[in-house]
C-alpha cells in the first residue's frame, strides 16, 4: 500500500471546513469527492505496480517456452508480440516506484531466455 494512503491530503480550499466533510476532520482538508478521486488514483497506481510485477515475473519464468511461442509464425500479430514492448515499460514503472532492485533480482535468477537477456540489457542502460 502506498504510504500516502494513511495520510490526509491538505488544501486551503474554503469548503474543506464544511460540516458535510466532518469525517475529514480539521481545517484545510480535501472535500470528500476530491479525496475519493485521489484515493482511486493511488489505488490504481498500486494495482498497476502489482500488475507490472506479475507481468515481469511471469514472462521471466516462462523463459525459452515464451521464446518458442514468439518465434512461431502462428502467433505473429498476437498479444505475445507486445510482451517485448510492455515488459520494458513495466520495468521502467517499477524502477520509478523504487522496485528496481527487486527487478534486478528477478532477472538475475530467471532461466535463460530472450526476455531475461533483453531486460538485463535494458536495466544496464537505465
Amino acid at each position: 500500500m502506498c504510504s500516502i494512503h494513511t495520510h490526509y491530503v491538505s488544501t486551503n480550499e474554503p469548503s474543506a471546513g464544511d460540516p458535510r466533510h466532518a469525517e475529514l476532520s480539521g481545517g484545510g482538508l480535501l472535500p470528500r469527492e476530491q479525496a475519493t478521486q485521489v484515493m482511486r488514483a493511488l489505488d490504481a497506481l498500486d494495482e498497476l505496480e502489482a500488475a507490472a510485477v506479475k507481468l515481469v515475473r511471469a514472462e521471466l519464468a516462462a523463459g525459452p517456452v515464451l521464446d518458442g511461442l514468439v518465434a512461431d509464425p502462428l502467433t505473429e500479430g498476437t498479444r505475445l508480440d507486445l510482451l517485448c514492448l510492455v515488459d520494458t515499460m513495466a520495468v521502467d514503472l517499477l524502477a520509478v516506484l523504487g522496485r528496481g532492485n527487486m527487478v534486478r533480482h528477478l532477472v538475475a535468477e530467471a532461466p535463460p531466455g530472450s526476455a531475461r537477456n533483453a531486460l538485463a540489457e535494458h536495466l544496464t542502460r537505465s
